[in-house]
């Protein structure tokens, strides 16, 4: 028989209390834990010229995982391409350094000379 007023009673309750404020603050993780971090950046490409250009920048950007492919906006009057990306999976600067690494200047990122060369001469 349970004794109400004693210690023995007390500590059954406040581990069952526990138990479920423990399973309470485990759902509350799981539910509020984010899977997806959306972001938007502008990428200044001072040497996206032409059509030729935006293709080849168009493409590296597309290839790393985490651009929402489908908003890759570049706009060759300014310069810039505006890209949609999940920032749980991808930096702003992995975006830069691929860009770079194809031969173009990324924001303050420069180029990587031998990719430049290898660029259209309409783009180095």
């Amino acid at each position: 028989m349970l004794d109400f007023g004693g210690r023995r009673w007390y500590v059954e309750c406040m581990k069952r209390l526990a138990a479920v404020i423990f399973v309470a603050v485990l759902c509350v993780t799981a539910v509020s834990c984010r899977t997806k971090d959306i972001r938007t950046v502008t990428i200044r490409v001072p040497e996206m010229k032409n059509q030729s250009c935006v293709q080849i920048v168009t493409e590296v950007i597309a290839r790393q995982q985490g651009v929402l492919r489908e908003t890759i906006a570049p706009d060759p009057v300014n310069r810039v391409v505006i890209v949609r990306y999940d920032s749980m999976q991808l930096a702003i600067k992995n975006i830069e350094h691929a860009v770079a690494d194809a031969g173009f200047q990324a924001n303050e990122i420069p180029a990587d000379e031998k990719a430049r060369q290898t660029l259209p001469a309409d783009c180095r």
